[in-house]
């Protein structure tokens, strides 16, 4: 199947708290919550889950970070608008399939499962760090969470990392597996730490260093290194080339311009590894 615009197929979809950035002066034109939307040629239009700093989420109503950043240069580099639809995070690749928005841009870990139902474009890479609270005993890696109760953001790659990988070493060792408990959001595990109801927080890395510099929170890193790391890729419905290769197009622009470069440095990111895409999907 192959997209010939940026819009997806002509359909009336429902945005959450929905934003515009026009692409020459990149302002932001919020539409009410719930507002029906109808898709344009003009516009690249982008689901994301806004409740993860620092890749989404929202400063008053503006949606903010890598991601927003990111894909408005991508958006103004196509000469098109870019419009947010917020979008929980397990529901971002049926939204997609769906055709409520052209790309996913909400630090989506490529694996060869996911890749089976979307086309990527690799845009950086992370890895994942343990949160505990302040003042609880250091957790130095994944076998440190052995037989603990820890929370993980629903539809994660992450999940079956800790409960299946991680958890069957546990058990080969003698422990008893991992307890993983998954939450809609990542602030909601966060706030199950802290209410006492998990003894660790395992979250992207980044998102963890966030958290950290918050002076509100009072949590931790204690994690000694960065914990499975992978690329992260934008991603386009399975078969939409036009598309795809409007954005490859785009962000190599972006990298030619040293705005690419620029984003990756004001978020403390890194271009991803060749070799660990091409071991992931096999090619």
């Amino acid at each position: 199947m192959t997209n010939t615009s940026l819009a997806p197929r002509p359909r009336s979809r429902r945005l959450t708290r929905t934003a515009v950035v026009g692409s020459a002066a990149a302002a932001l034109l919020l539409a009410g919550c719930g507002a029906d939307a109808e898709a344009s040629a003009d516009a690249l239009i982008v689901g994301t889950d806004l409740t993860y700093p620092p890749y989404a989420y929202f400063v008053g109503e503006t949606p903010s970070g890598f991601d927003p950043d990111i894909t408005a240069a991508l958006a103004e580099e196509l000469g098109v608008e870019a419009q947010y639809s917020d979008t929980r995070f397990e529901q971002l690749i049926p939204g997609l399939k769906a055709g409520q928005f052209n790309v996913i841009a909400s630090a989506l870990y490529i694996t060869a499962e996911r890749a089976q139902e979307v086309d990527f474009i690799p845009y950086f890479s992370t890895g994942n760090s343990i949160l505990v609270t302040e003042g609880s005993d250091p957790l130095a890696d994944a076998a440190d969470l052995c037989g603990l109760t820890v929370g993980v953001i629903k539809g994660g790659d992450i999940v079956q990392r800790l409960r299946t990988d991680a958890s069957a070493e546990c058990t080969a060792a003698g422990s008893e597996p991992i307890d993983v408990r998954e939450f809609t959001t990542d602030p909601e595990a966060t706030q199950a730490m802290l209410s006492g109801q998990l003894d660790a927080h395992v979250t992207d890395a980044a998102v963890a260093a966030s958290l950290v510099e918050n002076d509100d929170v009072d949590v931790t890193i204690t994690s000694t290194q960065i914990l499975y790391p992978i690329p992260v890729g934008l991603a386009v419905a399975k078969g939409d080339s036009d598309t795809r290769q409007q954005l490859e197009k785009a962000l190599e622009d972006l990298r030619s311009s040293g705005r690419y470069a620029e984003l990756l440095d004001q978020y403390n990111l890194e271009e991803p590894n060749e070799d660990q895409i091409a071991e992931i999907l096999g090619s």
